[in-house]
């Protein structure tokens, strides 16, 4: 299966709304812990291993960040949450404009949760979890890190968030083998219409 996703370029990082470009096509907005794993998944995705910076220092992602798949999609990048080196001063920038952004936005379509399979559902996670439902936007949750774990601890990983989460269909994903990514791009495609 040819993958959608080869040819996404970055485009630009945003802070403030009045900057967001025109409210046209489909945005999936990617979210999730500073070290959950979100850039190499990415990248994985993407099969282009320096689309998006990955840090060794948790946090770097200061701006939402867009990423251009095609004419009509595109992909947002959000600043990783839960850690406390991304600045007060950073956050405050970011902050309003994501609930701005879920408020005003008729492009956004989706947003998957990236969390590491072996500590799903923090805090944060369901903070974000709760925002989409709020706004009644689709989220998916991935599981990143399926490489550190066996087939049946990622089974119970999965059967977890899929218990919690009644209304969603987990993705295991690893940007260390490079599985469940056809799987997670089927997922997306799904709020293409």
């Amino acid at each position: 299966m040819k993958n959608l996703f080869k040819n996404t370029e970055f485009i630009f990082g945003v802070t403030d709304y009045k900057k967001l470009p025109e409210d046209v096509g489909y945005e999936i907005l990617l979210a999730g812990r500073s070290n959950a794993g979100k850039s190499s998944a990415l990248n994985a995705l993407t099969e282009n291993k320096k689309l998006a910076r990955i840090s060794k220092t948790p946090g770097r992602t200061t701006e939402i960040n867009f990423f251009k798949v095609n004419d009509d999609l595109m992909l947002l990048d959000l600043p990783g949450y839960g850690f406390a080196k991304s600045s007060k001063a950073k956050k405050k920038d970011w902050g309003p404009l994501l609930g701005q952004y879920f408020q005003k936005r008729e492009a956004l379509a989706a947003v998957i949760i990236f969390m590491d399979i072996r500590h799903p559902l923090k805090e944060s996670d369901w903070e974000m979890i709760h925002l989409c439902r709020n706004f009644n936007i689709p989220c998916i949750p991935v599981l990143t890190k399926s490489d550190k774990l066996s087939n049946n601890n990622i089974a119970k990983a999965i059967s977890f968030v899929k218990e919690k989460i009644s209304d969603s269909n987990p993705i295991a994903v690893s940007s260390k083998d490079i599985s469940g990514f056809n799987k997670l791009s089927k997922e997306m495609l799904k709020f293409l219409t």
